[in-house]
């Protein structure tokens, strides 16, 4: 990548180059051209066409899988938690919510829009095969259709 001003511009085609080592062995490195998108008030790296994972991550003892949004996973789960208790009558409705959570009305809301994802999003999310642009801020300011279809076609959109 080469470096104009505060930009980082990508060049050039991911390649390989193999340096040969004092000791016999071999160091590699890797050009991939990246790009950096926002996704809530964080930036994440989006590769090129082609390119799934940019970046990886070896660990041996990884409890969840490192593309997991532990935000949007917590409000998915909350949302569908909120609609149970408002179907089986434990709470009146989302007013009532915010007044036990100690939540603003608008946020218990923002949150409870969640269940009216598509299933295959949800699952997406679930299984941390959702895009990663597709945050629970983008969720929220955005107000997806309730048509799965047009949720679809949205969510794909927003991948760039």
């Amino acid at each position: 990548m080469n470096r104009t001003g505060n930009k980082l511009l990508p060049t050039g085609q991911p390649h390989e180059r193999r340096h040969p080592l004092e000791d016999g062995g071999e160091k590699i490195t890797t050009f991939v051209p990246l790009q950096f998108k926002k996704r809530g008030i964080k930036k994440v790296v989006v590769g090129p066409v082609g390119v799934d994972e940019p970046v990886t991550i070896n660990a041996s003892a990884v409890a969840i899988s490192p593309v997991h949004d532990q935000t949007l996973l917590k409000a998915l789960a909350l949302a569908h938690y909120w609609d149970k208790q408002i179907d089986q009558g434990v709470v009146a409705d989302a007013n009532e919510i915010a007044q036990r959570e100690r939540m603003e009305i608008t946020r218990v809301r923002e949150v409870l829009r969640l269940v009216i994802l598509a299933p295959e999003i949800t699952l997406a999310i679930l299984e941390g095969r959702q895009l990663r642009t597709l945050s629970l801020e983008y969720l929220v300011r955005n107000s997806l259709p309730l048509d799965w279809e047009s949720q679809r076609r949205i969510v794909a959109e927003i991948g760039g």
